[in-house]
């Protein structure tokens, strides 16, 4: 089955998918914030591909490894 957007111009598709990913985001996130803002920058560490961000997050809150909240990362990458 076909989707009215597969005869749209692709760039005015992909400035909709964005914005709808923006708006996702944002009430992922703020949902995320009702728990407060170190569950919030947990599940962005915890969701992202960076190796760099994981280890910013363990670091900013001083997590270590004996914690359930520490998100394994690569220190050498």
């Amino acid at each position: 089955m076909t989707s009215f957007l597969d005869k749209e111009n692709a760039e005015i598709v992909a400035i909709t998918y964005t914005e709808i990913g923006d708006h996702l985001f944002e009430q992922w996130h703020n949902s995320n914030l009702d728990e407060g803002t170190f569950w919030a920058d947990y599940q962005i560490a915890l969701m992202c591909d960076s190796n760099y961000l994981k280890g910013r997050f363990n670091q900013f809150y001083n997590l270590t490894p004996d914690e359930d909240e520490y998100i394994e990362w690569d220190e050498e990458a």
